[in-house]
């Protein structure tokens, strides 16, 4: 059946009810607590591989192009935990509700349709990060250790960036998620954002080692500005005036992403075709 609706909205979901939505979405991953034990080892494993991997890389040598074991083994853990807050599949169930036909009911729902996906993927991966990540990491740092700046300063831009990375992130996995609905499916829209946060942030490979070619993309992209460069901060490759420059340039590119997604909300709200129930 064919349904066209008008995509008009209510503003942003007040605090409450976003907090709500979290609430929610934690509890539903609560019910399979099961699947945390099978997280932290699935987890472990993937921290002990990648560890394995970079200690084999560096044996033998104390740097490669300045960068240190020690540093990478710290990239390695915040990757992880940070990495455990990036998992978004606003997508995938957006579009699914597309091709069911149920995205018809979030539409006439009396809240933000943004603020309900947003809050829906926070809660999930919130309990991922408490319940999987968290012992994980929490082991690789008794065994292997790490290292803290020396600099308050430091860990504080740290922190900030480390936030408007989060809030990119966000942003960007939704306006991934929008395609869905010109595309009816969601396995593409998935492949695509988990492909090009895979090549383009930095967190399975730093982009200290990208050929100069493929460093070039990266830094016209936004991805790199979601974990890598605050990882920088935190390690010192960059300096506090390279840091503030790092937030601004979140900051901007926040600003650029918003714009699109309101070109993106207001070209859906012409037409929206659902096919299904």
């Amino acid at each position: 059946m064919l349904v066209s609706l008008s995509l008009r909205k209510v503003g942003s979901a007040p605090m409450a009810v976003f907090f709500e939505f979290v609430r929610k979405s934690f509890q539903q991953r609560f019910v399979y607590r099961m699947n945390s034990y099978v997280a932290i080892i699935s987890t472990w494993l993937g921290l002990f591989i990648m560890i394995s991997v970079w200690q084999a890389l560096f044996r033998g040598k104390e740097a490669v192009n300045g960068v240190t074991f020690e540093d990478i083994l710290n990239l390695v853990v915040i990757n992880t935990v940070v990495g455990s807050l990036l998992r978004s599949r606003m997508g995938q169930k957006i579009g699914e509700r597309v091709a069911d036909g149920t995205i018809s009911i979030d539409l006439i729902r009396p809240y933000s349709f943004k603020s309900y996906y947003v809050a829906d993927s926070l809660g999930d991966n919130l309990f991922g990060f408490l319940f999987s990540t968290i012992p994980a990491t929490a082991l690789a740092v008794v065994i292997w250790g790490f290292r803290l700046p020396d600099d308050p300063a430091r860990i504080g831009l740290f922190l900030l960036s480390l936030l408007g990375g989060l809030l990119l992130m966000f942003q960007i996995n939704y306006m991934f998620g929008l395609i869905a609905i010109w595309l009816k499916t969601s396995w593409i829209v998935n492949a695509v954002t988990d492909a090009a946060f895979d090549l383009f942030a930095g967190i399975f490979v730093p982009l200290w080692f990208y050929p100069q070619w493929l460093y070039a993309i990266a830094q016209c992209l936004p991805f790199h500005l979601v974990t890598f460069r605050p990882i920088s901060i935190f390690l010192g490759k960059t300096t506090i005036a390279g840091a503030w420059l790092i937030i601004g340039a979140q900051a901007v590119w926040m600003l650029v992403l918003l714009v699109i997604e309101r070109w993106m909300w207001r070209r859906a709200q012409v037409k929206f075709d659902v096919f299904g129930g």
